[in-house]
């Protein structure tokens, strides 16, 4: 066979295949077509719409995280709350709050790359994501409307052994009588009350100290030894001003050294001592702390579920796309 009749045959054959990925060609054009034309309306929408609602979960997320760390650092915060009451729930709701604002916050990021990449992977992690912190978010709100519902059960007698058994006894030693002195010095400062209940004439508020608990014994004795005076109240209920007189150290013809005394120039109100017991401004404060904390943990969610149905509609989209260019080519 001559050369130039092979070199024919050679040449015959390859016009079939340049037929064919000429027409493969053609094909995946169109379809590159169809998927921008498409995309002009439906993804480029849907981008739009996540790239919009990232920044506004940013927004609510950061809102969250600032509400649950201002919860647990204020100088009555969730961590000095469980002492008291003997009861975790309002704790743990508030780290709850904490790590489903700052897991929003950081997929909002999340969300930006995976919205400008188009990455099916992305989309997908952040979705499920989202939809892992609409659940911790849905349980910090039930427990935290569950805690205020059960707010008043056992808290005044969990208040009353407390204050009589652990408040300022064996601090240096003891870590929980130490956690417990210290919930109680800040809720009384925070809250400006003094005791358990009642009024200035009540034995349960300030005179509760003087009558039920280890700590005016043992801080009579070691003032006594050393200066001759008596703490009868702790610092911590006392007013700006004079403390000493407020804590009973510097004579007053009134609380706390005098208690529903007969004659009436010792019953004089002391301009310096908290005369009111703190159970009703705790439950006051607990009732609307917790609301609180409910309300933002269940206005987040809602945000949630629009991300959620976005980043999946949108994670369905990209990878439709792929999966017909694969075919086509």
């Amino acid at each position: 066979m001559s050369i130039d009749r092979v070199t024919l045959i050679r040449e015959g054959s390859k016009e079939p295949l340049k037929r064919q990925r000429s027409n493969r060609s053609a094909r995946s054009a169109t379809s590159s077509a169809k998927r921008r034309q498409h995309e002009d309306g439906c993804v480029t929408c849907l981008r739009g719409t996540l790239h919009c609602y990232n920044v506004f979960i940013l927004i609510v997320g950061c809102a969250a995280l600032g509400v649950g760390i201002w919860l647990l650092v204020t100088d009555f915060g969730a961590r000095k709350v469980t002492p008291i009451v003997g009861n975790q729930l309002y704790e743990v709701t508030t780290y709850l709050l904490i790590a489903g604002g700052g897991a929003v916050a950081l997929l909002a990021f999340c969300g930006c790359c995976g919205t400008i990449r188009e990455d099916k992977c992305v989309l997908s992690f952040y979705g499920t994501t989202l939809a892992i912190v609409f659940i911790v978010l849905g349980a910090a709100c039930g427990l935290a409307f569950f805690f205020r519902s059960e707010l008043a059960s056992k808290i005044k007698t969990r208040m009353q052994d407390s204050l009589s058994l652990s408040y300022g006894v064996d601090v240096r030693t003891n870590h929980e009588n130490k956690r417990i002195t210290d919930a109680w010095d800040a809720m009384q400062r925070q809250l400006q009350c003094c005791g358990i209940e009642g009024n200035v004439t009540s034995v349960s508020s300030w005179m509760f100290y003087k009558s039920n608990t280890k700590w005016f014994n043992s801080k009579s004795e070691n003032i006594l030894k050393k200066v001759g005076g008596t703490f009868m109240v702790p610092e911590s209920c006392c007013a700006p001003g004079n403390v000493k007189i407020c804590t009973g150290e510097e004579e007053f013809r009134g609380p706390p050294s005098y208690h529903n005394n007969h004659n009436p120039e010792y019953r004089k109100t002391n301009p310096y001592l908290y005369t009111t017991g703190c159970y009703d401004a705790l439950l006051d404060y607990l009732h609307t702390y917790s609301a609180v904390v409910g309300t933002v943990a269940a206005v987040v969610p809602l945000f949630l579920v629009f991300g959620i149905v976005i980043s999946f509609c949108l994670c369905s989209r990209v990878s439709g796309y792929s999966h017909e260019d694969e075919v086509d080519l």
